[in-house]
């Protein structure tokens, strides 16, 4: 469903429904949380709904894309409208962790202004949980004070992030995950075969756009070359080294997917259980603390993003103290 460049997903319709009947009613809050469960980005979302809310002749949750709000906002012109995200450095020119102060005091400048034109005043922060303290406390004043005529969204992947001062004083909103059926139906309108959608909506965690990314990827590929060699790992015919650089071809958040869902994998087995929760043999309970731990450290070690030889040292620590803790279970 879209509208120019800003589009919508048809599971996020709750939502927009939502607020859409809040301002017809001329009872829209003046600050929202939106949080959500999915990976991915939300911005674009975050945009068709401003457009929607700002749009003079909404057609049910379709914007009419003719009127002044919507042309602009189409063109990234509209003046009333504000997203504060993750920026550049300009020094290392990668994109930095955290929302900084000086951005939300930009904003907070922004939204002070009197209005440009007759309509709301809209302002975007996302990823929300990416706000440090400092940013945090200066957004407080604002959402305790706030303007007429003025939305504030905060939108986020981790609303347990966000602290209990900004989440208190806003009206929370959550963008619920399709169901299976709502996916696969999605994912065959995205010309993706039933078999192939099922499979890939089960690699992607029930989230069908990230089904289509890891499809476009080919990441089934991915995963069964991966199952092969980390066999021969195991067997002791190929080296920690060769695996590893046989991963670093794919993106850093492939990997990582990839060693997330091999540990989860194993932690299933060692507990005793499949991933559908049934019962099966083989349960060792001391293996699978170590394989929970070994997630754990592994999530906080792949995050690294410096380059790919602190990625591969990484990866090579984790994988060899996954073959330990195999090792043992098989002694």
């Amino acid at each position: 469903m879209e509208q120019g460049d800003i589009q919508y997903l048809p599971w996020q319709a709750d939502i927009l429904r939502r607020a859409l009947a809040l301002k017809l009613q001329q009872h829209l809050p003046h600050a929202v949380l939106i949080d959500t469960t999915s990976e991915q980005d939300i911005s674009s979302f975050a945009r068709y709904l401003s457009t929607l809310l700002l749009c003079d002749k909404p057609d049910d949750l379709r914007t009419c894309g003719s009127c002044q709000a919507c042309r602009m906002m189409q063109a990234g012109t509209y003046a009333d409208f504000n997203l504060v995200t993750l920026e550049q450095n300009e020094k290392t020119k990668k994109i930095n962790k955290n929302i900084n102060i000086e951005q939300i005091r930009k904003l907070i400048h922004e939204v002070s202004l009197t209005r440009n034109y007759e309509r709301l005043k809209i302002a975007a922060i996302y990823p929300a949980e990416s706000m440090n303290k400092n940013s945090a406390n200066a957004l407080l004043k604002t959402l305790e004070e706030p303007a007429p005529q003025v939305l504030l969204m905060l939108l986020t992947h981790n609303s347990g992030r966000i602290p209990v001062t900004l989440r208190s004083r806003c009206q929370s909103w959550s963008l619920q995950p399709p169901t299976r059926a709502e996916a696969l139906e999605w994912l065959e309108k995205q010309g993706i075969e039933a078999e192939t959608a099922d499979n890939y909506l089960q690699y992607a965690d029930g989230d069908p756009v990230l089904a289509v990314q890891l499809k476009q990827q080919d990441y089934a590929s991915l995963v069964a070359q991966f199952k092969t060699r980390f066999a021969q790992f195991l067997r002791g015919d190929l080296s920690v080294t060769d695996l590893c650089h046989g991963l670093l071809t794919s993106e850093t958040s492939i990997i990582r997917r990839l060693i997330n869902m091999t540990l989860m994998a194993y932690c299933y087995q060692a507990s005793g259980v499949n991933a559908n929760a049934s019962a099966v043999p083989g349960a060792d309970r001391r293996s699978a603390q170590a394989l929970t731990d070994l997630q754990l450290k592994a999530q906080r070690q792949l995050q690294i993003e410096e380059n790919n030889l602190d990625l591969q040292l990484q990866l090579e620590d984790v994988l060899i103290s996954l073959k330990q803790i195999l090792t043992r279970r098989l002694v």
